[in-house]
């Protein structure tokens, strides 16, 4: 038997798994990532890496021309297509998120499309880079006791059969929606388990000829021949078919000729060149754990949340996760926070995820609208007769235009992605459209971002080892301060260390000019000081929140 010592265990090598250790390997904390798997899955799952999640990404050291020369060309992924076919009339078409220039306004990434394996093949390069940082594959989580604040795993080597017992004083369950950690220490999941039984059919093949001028990064199919969706990774290569089967059927009961044949009547024509890659089957669950930790045990990502794939939430809820509870715990590592910091991970990440869940399930839920303006039965067909009565007529027609455009609040989310905060500060965005946001210096938000003259973002100016404190021109107060503090803390005034490229930046966010913002390591907001004056409610505010340990003084 192996045994190891190490302060974190990650369970699980998925994108949330591998930026969990970049992370943590960045400021030295030695971590061990166990994935069962011996190779990466080849499935492209999941797709969309909203505005958020690169800020993370760029955040956390990860070369973002790597990432983007991986994604989906943004001519090619501008739009979603609800057609017949792929290849047959068109019944509506919508932008696919905010993926304009005019969204850098508000970020300076805008969303891609990237195949989940590509993306996770740059996270995993950069990791492999990191000496504190070892990713160990075939090796499988199989159960833990906690003793005397440490978490004891038991692993196996699924080649030799080999027990491997990890000691760690942290384990993340980064091991998915079907998380064996999360089950083993017996969280429950509230919400609806099956709400639709699927299977993914991975394929190859180049349909650009068929796609034509109608390039996009999903095909809604309606229609008599077909129902499901079209995922275009790649119109040139990559593709997925997306069923909905029977809950008892397995991919077994989809061999090559009925996947061909499923494939054709999608397509709308015949693909010499196609070649089937994978079939996998998935269920649709709208659930979020009862509980994202025990002891030291945390869960992140799909361990902790499963929602329908409808507004691409899933993945990008996972990366706040890891992003929110990982500096927190180099905080504890580190000596400048008490463990109790570690406390606000789950109510801080729980109400974001209940928030993306309902919205994921709404957007499920709103396709139905088109189904009924189309003519579908109760069981979900439609007749020849029926779908192109429907399509021909002028009333019925404009039926089916008002339920496409229902349907637009679900490919533009820019306020859940960019918009969500912790605590109360924003509840009252809830009743607005999601597509409205507005950026606001409050606590609990993402600090605004603001285009410099030396090209950086005003994000940019957070440091990842500490909290920073960001002022406006007039600072002399808050030098005092910063030398003051009791945790690491970085200063960073307007003027001197950055200017905004056009206007007053402390006027911009509303501090006034001897006014301050005070930073988490994660881009939110701890404390905002209107002037001079709120110095003692901001290191109250400071003391309340990190819980230092001792007076550590300096720049982080």
């Amino acid at each position: 038997m192996t045994e190891i010592d190490v302060p974190v265990l990650i369970v699980g090598a998925g994108p949330i798994g591998l930026l969990g250790a970049r992370l943590l390997g960045r400021r030295g904390i030695r971590t061990l990532v166990a994935e069962k798997h011996q190779t990466r899955l080849d499935a492209p799952k999941a797709h969309a890496v909203n505005p958020r999640t690169l800020e993370i990404c760029h955040a956390a050291g990860l070369p973002m021309a790597d990432i983007h020369a991986a994604a989906t060309p943004t001519e090619e992924g501008r739009h979603i297509r609800m057609v017949r076919t792929l290849t047959g009339t068109e019944i509506g078409v919508l932008p696919y998120e905010r993926q304009d220039e005019a969204v850098r306004d508000l970020t300076p990434w805008p969303l891609i499309n990237i195949a989940q394996p590509d993306f996770e093949a740059v996270v995993e390069k950069s990791v492999a880079a990191l000496p504190d940082v070892q990713i160990r594959r075939g090796l499988e989580w199989r159960r833990c006791d906690q003793l005397g604040g440490a978490v004891i795993s038991t692993l196996v080597d699924r080649a030799t059969g080999e027990e491997v017992k990890v000691r760690s004083r942290y384990l993340i369950a980064a091991d998915g929606a079907g998380s064996t950690i999360r089950d083993g220490i017996g969280i429950p999941m509230d919400g609806p388990e099956a709400l639709q039984s699927n299977m993914m059919i991975h394929f190859e093949a180049d349909l650009r000829g068929l796609v034509g001028d109608r390039p996009a990064i999903l095909y809604f199919l309606f229609g008599p021949e077909a129902n499901g969706a079209l995922i275009a990774f790649d119109i040139g290569r990559t593709w997925v078919l997306m069923h909905q089967c029977r809950a008892d059927e397995t991919p077994k009961d989809y061999d090559d000729a009925r996947c061909r044949d499923l494939i054709r009547r999608a397509v709308g024509a015949d693909l010499p060149d196609l070649e089937i890659r994978g079939v996998r089957s998935w269920v649709m669950s709208s659930q979020v754990a009862r509980r994202y930790r025990d002891g030291n045990v945390f869960l992140v990502g799909d361990a902790a949340h499963r929602f329908p794939p409808t507004g691409g939430l899933g993945l990008n809820t996972g990366v706040g996760d890891i992003d929110n509870l990982v500096w927190k715990i180099i905080a504890t590592e580190e000596g400048w926070a008490e463990p109790s910091l570690l406390d606000s991970y789950e109510p801080e990440r729980r109400a974001i995820a209940q928030t993306n869940m309902g919205q994921s399930l709404a957007n499920a839920m709103r396709i139905m609208t088109l189904f009924e303006a189309l003519g579908y039965k109760p069981d979900q067909t439609v007749d020849v007769e029926t779908f192109e009565a429907r399509m021909s007529d002028p009333v019925s027609r404009a039926k089916i235009d008002a339920a496409v455009e229902h349907q637009r609040e679900h490919f533009d989310s820019l306020r859940l992605q960019l918009g969500f905060a912790y605590g109360d500060a924003l509840k009252a965005d809830a009743a607005l459209p999601i597509s409205q946001f507005t950026p606001r210096a409050v606590v609990g938000a993402r600090l605004p971002h603001a285009a410099l003259r030396d090209g950086r973002s005003s994000l940019e100016l957070v440091a990842a080892g500490g909290l920073t404190l960001i002022s406006g021109p007039e600072a002399g107060a808050w030098g005092s301060f910063a030398e003051a503090a009791p945790v690491p803390l970085s200063l960073a005034v307007e003027g001197r260390d950055f200017e905004a490229r056009s206007g007053d930046w402390a006027a911009s966010v509303e501090i006034g000019r001897d006014g301050a913002i005070l930073m988490r390591p994660d881009g939110h907001i701890l404390h905002v000081a209107r002037g001079a004056g709120d110095a003692s409610a901001m290191m109250e505010a400071l003391v309340a929140y990190v819980k230092p340990t001792a007076q550590v003084r300096g720049a982080a």
